[in-house]
């Protein structure tokens, strides 16, 4: 088993803290060789996807009756199309550490964003060789845009289309050209990424968020909001007290015919911020969260894991492991409502 990559980005109620000692101990990329925080992420999942290249594919004909029931009535509403819709959205992934970050003799600023090197790093990751069991890979980039890619699969013995669109949230990895120059265009793509996140709330098969939980006031596609001049984000008084992404998340669960019957909060101490009323507005849809501050590579590799699960038509045992392939995510990674 890979050994686990050792981190010391961790999100506390939403906020990445700490250092690392060196820059190229993280792994970041720079202009030539990619975007800040790319090569970390890639790294990441090709690490995670060396565990599920060993792990065996389900056939539901194995299972006890009442199980493979359970696991057909999942995935009967998801394949019936023929094709198997899966949206991720990158939420606005700032990295908060009170100072300067700079790589490579050049600075970055105060909070920069993590979101563009994680799109970089699954596009690739989506669109490499595949190895043994995984299937979070052999992709190719769609006619329809270049954030949107497709394969085939098989799926309990049928062929299914799938794509997977990603989505990112920063006009730039540099906050202070998003809330200065770039205003407009961040103001611009923030809409553009809440209205993406809703749409696929109602139309997709599944839905994954991979962000900050801001205290509860998320899932969150804008800048940081900070309390006055400083660099302490407004928990108290504006994320935890209006609650802005999580009001739309369940606006949008509540306003269309469908719902994704698959959810992914990819975010720090999920289940606690968001799951009880998610339950409540969604009450088909299976639910993966996190239950407490994570490392991000917690959060990241059990997004791939959830995604590699639905590629195979995994089923309850199998489906809970790709989530769970590492010590820490066995601790902190669950699922409601998706066999139940």
């Amino acid at each position: 088993m890979a050994k686990k990559i050792r981190l010391q980005i961790v999100l506390v109620a939403g906020l990445l803290l700490g250092l690392s000692s060196t820059a190229s101990a993280l792994g970041w990329g720079d202009r030539s060789t990619g975007y800040l925080y790319e090569k970390l992420f890639n790294n990441m999942g090709e690490r995670y996807l060396s565990l599920l290249e060993d792990k065996a594919t389900d056939n539901p004909n194995n299972l006890a009756p009442d199980k493979r029931s359970i696991c057909l009535k999942r995935y009967g509403g998801i394949l019936n199309d023929g094709v198997l819709d899966i949206r991720i959205a990158l939420g606005y992934f700032d990295w908060t550490t009170g100072s300067n970050v700079g790589y490579s003799g050049r600075s970055y600023g105060l909070s920069p964003s993590m979101d563009i090197g994680a799109f970089e790093a699954l596009k690739e990751l989506l669109t490499s060789r595949c190895s043994g069991n995984a299937r979070f890979c052999g992709f190719q980039q769609s006619s329809e845009g270049s954030s949107v890619f497709v394969r085939d699969v098989m799926i309990h013995g049928r062929r299914i289309q799938a794509r997977v669109e990603i989505r990112f949230s920063s006009q730039s990895e540099i906050l202070s050209d998003n809330l200065g120059r770039y205003r407009e265009q961040q103001r611009q793509r923030t809409q553009y990424m809440e209205n993406y996140f809703s749409k696929a709330l109602r139309e997709a098969d599944a839905v994954f968020y991979f962000g900050h939980s801001r205290n509860g006031g998320g899932p969150d596609f804008a800048p940081p909001v900070f309390i006055g001049s400083t660099n302490k984000l407004d928990y108290s008084g504006y994320y935890k007290a209006q609650r802005p992404g999580f009001k739309k998340m369940l606006n949008a669960l509540s306003s269309g015919s469908k719902q994704a019957p698959v959810l992914g909060l990819m975010s720090c101490a999920s289940r606690d911020h968001f799951l009880s009323r998610t339950r409540a507005a969604a009450p088909n849809s299976g639910i993966i969260t996190s239950m407490d501050v994570l490392n991000v590579d917690e959060v990241y590799t059990a997004m791939i894991g959830g995604v590699d699960a639905l590629l195979r038509g995994q089923c309850q045992q199998s489906f809970y492991q790709s989530i769970r392939m590492t010590n820490n995510n066995q601790k902190f990674i669950t699922m409601d409502g998706m066999f139940e």
